[in-house]
């Protein structure tokens, strides 16, 4: 292929439902030197069909033999990548037009930073994108090593572009676990290059489903990790995965090193976005997130929590809505 200056990886597994909005989204950008390397890692429903419909010479589709979780699938995309950037996509979510347009331009004015992030949309069920941040006055914003340690920061991790050299000198995606390896490689990038720019303007739309991984107990324990190790780094100048040390969740949680987390927050999340669903009357997704919301509640004081919880929001949605939305049709998906 001529002039690819981008390979968006999109690594799939089991995402028949979604990764044709997917691919479609990528096939509406606003400039066409662009590569998709799309990564099936073993799925068994139909996703591998379903990639494997589209004709563009652009689109290129890898298949694992054996399900290897998502950094492996990453470090195979950009191995074989011809673009001089990579862009990272999860298959269920989509990019607006202007996406990689617009992530090109904000490195070019920021040569500086490590790497390019975006603002986001949620996309419920019923496919509806609504916003539920406020946005920024700037168009970019500059976020830190520490803003993504607190986890204070705007870009959404399946919405990195940097450049594919940056991303093999610190070594590409760490696969010692399946979960938070994004924030892992992006501190790495950070310590070694500086900041990121995160364009404001939401140019990304994220679903977030009930079934998936965020949602998971050991989740939250396992996305600390990243941070952890990065502590030790600043500290030490290597980290435990570096040394060949095993990590064990529980021993690291009774050593204080990783903080106890709650079932609510997870709750709270669910809640959020069932009202978020209803105040666009996509009752297809208050149901789904409103069932899942009470079966992480497990006593009576829990649902009566989550109840009061809902109505609170609902009341606030009630008095204050500011966020229209829109269906992906309406930009052109």
């Amino acid at each position: 292929m001529k002039d690819c200056v981008v390979s968006i990886i999109l690594p799939t597994f089991n995402h028949r439902e979604y990764v044709v909005d997917a691919i479609n989204s990528i096939l509406c950008q606003t400039i066409s030197s662009w590569e998709l390397v799309l990564v099936d890692d073993a799925s068994t429903d139909n996703t591998l069909h379903a990639i494997r419909s589209f004709h563009d010479d652009r689109i290129r589709v890898l298949s694992l033999n054996v399900n290897s979780g998502y950094p492996t699938a990453m470090n195979v995309g950009i191995s074989v990548a011809r673009g001089r950037y990579i862009a990272r996509m999860d298959a269920d979510d989509v990019c607006l037009p202007t996406r990689l347009e617009e992530q090109l331009k904000a490195l070019e004015l920021h040569p500086q930073v490590a790497f390019c992030g975006l603002n986001r949309y949620r996309i419920t069920p019923g496919n509806k994108m609504y916003r539920d941040r406020i946005l920024p006055y700037e168009k970019y914003k500059i976020e830190t090593w520490e803003n993504l340690m607190n986890n204070q920061r705007l870009f959404t991790d399946p919405s990195v572009l940097v450049e594919r050299e940056k991303v093999l000198s610190v070594g590409g995606y760490r696969t010692f676990q399946r979960s938070g390896m994004d924030v892992d490689l992006w501190l790495r990038l950070m310590e070694r290059y500086g900041p990121c720019v995160t364009v404001t303007t939401p140019l990304f739309g994220k679903r977030l489903e009930p079934g998936s991984l965020i949602f998971k107990p050991e989740t939250a324990l396992i996305n600390q990790v990243p941070r952890v190790l990065a502590q030790q780094r600043k500290q030490s100048g290597s980290d435990a995965i570096a040394r060949g040390e095993k990590i064990d969740l529980q021993v690291w949680l009774q050593a204080g090193l990783l903080a106890p987390t709650h079932a609510r927050e997870k709750r709270s999340l669910l809640v959020g976005t069932a009202v978020a669903c209803a105040s666009f009357l996509d009752w297809q997704g208050f149901r789904i997130y409103f069932y899942h919301a009470w079966q992480m509640s497990a006593t009576f004081a829990d649902k009566l929590a989550m109840l009061m919880e809902l109505s609170s929001k609902i009341i606030k949605r009630i008095r204050h809505n500011p966020y229209k939305p829109f269906s992906l049709s309406d930009v052109g998906l």
